[in-house]
């Protein structure tokens, strides 16, 4: 083969790795993709872990969750942006996220999946008390 076939196949291969993997979700990631859709216009890193502490009952660190934002939107699944100061005097800016069409189709796909593996399993989990 010559260098540059090989250079074709290995690119051809790591399109094909990122395409299979590319919906795939930790369970850390989905619920901060959820709740920001959930939270809409008011999706900042304070709202965000309230609302995942009172789900879960458990709160994520802060750096856990500034690290995950950003891995979200290097995937492509959030876009943020600076909200416009607060009105009061030295009032701050906050960072806003929003989904991407990328991140809808990430927690569609991640439905999809939670739905095909409870399918059938509704009854015998209620039967588990």
């Amino acid at each position: 083969m010559t260098f540059r076939l090989i250079y074709i196949y290995v690119f051809k291969l790591k399109i094909y790795i990122m395409e299979k993997h590319m919906y795939e979700l930790t369970k850390h990631e989905e619920l901060i993709l959820l709740a920001i859709l959930k939270l809409k216009e008011n999706a900042y890193i304070i709202t965000l872990r309230r609302h995942i502490k009172d789900i879960t009952g458990t709160s994520i660190n802060y750096g856990s969750m500034c690290n995950t934002l950003s891995a979200l939107i290097r995937k492509g699944y959030l876009r943020s942006r600076e909200s416009d100061p607060e009105p009061r005097q030295g009032g701050r800016r906050k960072v806003l996220y929003s989904l991407t069409p990328e991140g809808r189709r990430a927690l569609k796909k991640a439905y999809e999946i939670q739905k095909l593996a409870w399918d059938g399993l509704e009854k015998t989990i209620m039967e588990c008390d």
